[in-house]
């Protein structure tokens, strides 16, 4: 099988390319009810929705060299626990253009460690220098209130122009140089 490919590294996490030994990972991470307590569809049902998942997140990467991040402290490389990353879409705009939608999802053993914002502030930077003028969103359930949290502190606003098929809120990073 082929070897992990490191995306980028912070002091305590490293960011891999999501790999075909991560479907136990991603099952256990959206498949958990507490995890996914503000996803409206609710968390995953079967563990082949997690490779379905994986699949898509996998041929992101291929497709447009940028994507989720499987997600694991430094000291446990092999132990994934989340995924974080950005993800080029055309499902925001109501003109179809591309942006990026920010994506962070742990498992809740690690919440309250500050992990999130760490993984978050290098995949915006990652994102940033990938297309430096492509708007970047966040797609968050109204009553997230960590997620909402964690958005805002690393700089999103209340976007009106935009709206989620799920009826989610939707917010955008600004970026002086993003159309």
């Amino acid at each position: 099988m082929a070897p992990r490919i490191t995306v980028v590294e912070t002091a305590r996490l490293i960011l891999t390319r999501p790999h075909p030994d991560d479907a136990a990972a991603v099952f256990a991470v959206h498949g958990d009810p507490e995890t996914n307590r503000y996803n409206p569809l609710g968390p995953m049902r079967s563990a082949e929705e997690g490779v379905e998942f994986l699949r898509t997140m996998i041929e992101d990467w291929t497709r447009d060299g940028i994507g989720y991040c499987a997600v694991a402290l430094r000291t446990d490389p092999d132990a994934v626990f989340g995924f974080a990353g950005t993800q080029l879409t055309r499902r925001l705009r109501p003109d179809g253009i591309p942006v990026f939608n920010l994506y962070y999802r742990f498992a809740p053993i690690v919440w309250g460690r500050g992990l999130a914002r760490e993984a978050v502030d290098v995949t915006i930077e990652l994102a940033r220098r990938t297309h430096p003028t492509m708007p970047i969103f966040a797609v968050i359930n109204g009553d997230n209130v960590p997620s909402l949290t964690l958005a805002r502190r690393v700089g999103f606003r209340a976007s009106d122009a935009f709206v989620d098929r799920e009826g989610r809120d939707v917010y955008l990073l600004p970026n002086d140089e993003a159309s």
